[in-house]
């Protein structure tokens, strides 16, 4: 006797894109990594044409062009987001965080809004999704309010 969980065929049918999301928020996080470690061992901030940085910039600015984001909360933090990368005032390696948060965010928001709406409210299915999507969101908040 095998202990197989039933999983929903409309989850199967997106499991290709689930774990493509699932890989990106890995490579934001290395990206990020990269340049925090080059801070700390170099002592002062990271140039624009920094590559990790570079490659943030673009995983963003794609990853806020496919996500479904009019008339979310998320579209205001985007637009307050772009004001800051658009500014170039603050330092890049914050501004780095900000885009791994944001990117994180967004990816977060685009497995959520694939999950079928009657499958969201059940813990088995999206719990942990919501938790880690409410963790990015928080931290892209904080970065917003500190810069």
């Amino acid at each position: 006797m095998t202990n197989e969980k039933f999983v929903d065929p409309r989850l199967q049918a997106k499991e290709a894109l689930f774990q493509q999301l699932h890989l990106s928020t890995f490579d934001t996080m290395s990206y990020a990594q990269a340049i925090f470690d080059e801070v700390n061992n170099q002592g002062f901030d990271i140039d624009a044409e920094n590559e990790s940085f570079q490659q943030l910039l673009r995983d963003y600015e794609v990853t806020k062009a496919v996500a479904s984001i009019s008339d979310s909360p998320l579209e205001a933090l985007c637009e307050r987001s772009d004001a800051i990368i658009k500014n170039k005032q603050k330092a890049f390696a914050s501004t780095a965080q900000l885009l791994a948060a944001a990117t994180n965010t967004l990816n977060h928001w685009r497995i959520l809004s694939e999950v079928p709406e009657d499958l969201r409210n059940v813990d088995e299915v999206s719990a942990t999704l919501k938790a880690n999507y409410q963790g990015h969101l928080n931290a892209w908040n904080n970065i917003l309010a500190e810069l």
